[in-house]
């Protein structure tokens, strides 16, 4: 009993980890604007509309490390 408990929480550490990985290479838009702060999950968000710049796809991880944060619509229609 106690093997099968140590492989089902190993289990669950590997898919938390891999799910985590997935993120992070997901694509997601930034807008290039000197204002712009925001990462989004859809290149038809409406917040892009007012982008100053052009926008580009990049990985959520990148811009994560170029210190954005997701946009306030997407985090929204995310939770729906």
């Amino acid at each position: 009993m106690k093997n099968i408990l140590t492989l089902i929480a190993a289990m669950a550490l590997l898919c938390s980890s891999a799910s985590a990985q997935i993120k992070k290479n997901a694509r997601v838009y930034i807008c290039t604007g000197k204002a712009a702060k925001s990462y989004h999950l859809s290149q038809k968000c409406d917040a892009l509309k007012s982008c100053k710049g052009e926008v580009k796809q990049i990985s959520m991880a990148e811009a994560i490390k170029k210190g954005r944060h997701l946009c306030k619509y997407c985090k929204g229609n995310a939770k729906k």
